[in-house]
């Protein structure tokens, strides 16, 4: 009984985690389509009202791990995981960094354009939690499988593992895109793109791929690879 208390506790933290998350995207793109002083300096106002939010749930986060003998499950991940997004996103549009975020939101948006709109619904709530070079990453791999760079045993290969690993994420975009590369109506290669994104939430990679000019797409496809693997 008690525990189930602490659990609901969790799922109303989740639920207002989520409004707030809403709300933080409105003023966002409020933030970045106005060049009024009075109203930018409004959405900044409501934009530090939500840090303090943050703290408030960051606190009740902390509180229910401690009740909960630090509990690895899903719903906590996840909670702790819209606690860091939220966080991040906050400080970078009140640290005047909105130049470098308006960058991420065009890589953002261009790796959206490479997918169908009902994949989009998808695949925007994943790309939501990746980095620039995170999605410059993804979009490399893209166009390494588009331009037919990677033979097919190695595609079928990441298909497969990205399979095995996928259920281990606790978001419920990432089990939609679990049911979409599992479908036997669909090209194996196109299942493989819905299926990248999830890539870089799966490895860590940051400093040992380069991503300039010099990519080499089979040396990093060979190392996220055995990385998945030893996983």
């Amino acid at each position: 009984m008690i525990y189930s208390i602490f659990y609901q506790r969790l799922q109303d933290l989740e639920d207002n985690i989520a409004k707030d998350q809403e709300l933080l995207k409105d003023y966002e793109d409020e933030l970045s389509d106005t060049t009024n002083p009075r109203d930018r300096a409004k959405y900044r106002r409501e934009i530090k009202r939500q840090r303090e939010s943050v703290a408030r749930y960051q606190q009740e986060y902390k509180d229910l791990n401690q009740e909960l003998k630090g509990s690895q499950s899903a719903q906590m991940q996840k909670v702790e995981s819209q606690l860091q997004q939220m966080d991040a996103k906050i400080n970078i549009l009140l640290s005047g960094q909105v130049a470098i975020y308006e960058d991420l939101k065009k890589t953002r948006q261009a790796l959206l354009n490479r997918y169908g709109s009902t994949e989009q619904v998808v695949i925007r709530a994943i790309a939501e939690q990746l980095n620039q070079n995170q999605l410059l990453l993804t979009q490399k791999l893209l166009d390494a499988v588009e331009a037919n760079q990677v033979p097919d045993q190695q595609m079928q290969q990441m298909l497969a593992l990205l399979e095995q690993r996928i259920p281990a994420l606790p978001s419920s975009e990432v089990e939609t895109v679990g049911e979409i590369i599992k479908d036997p109506g669909m090209d194996f290669k196109h299942r493989l793109k819905v299926a990248l994104p999830i890539v870089p939430m799966l490895v860590e990679y940051e400093g040992e791929i380069e991503l300039g000019s010099g990519f080499n797409i089979k040396s990093a496809w060979k190392q996220l690879v055995d990385k998945l693997r030893r996983k």
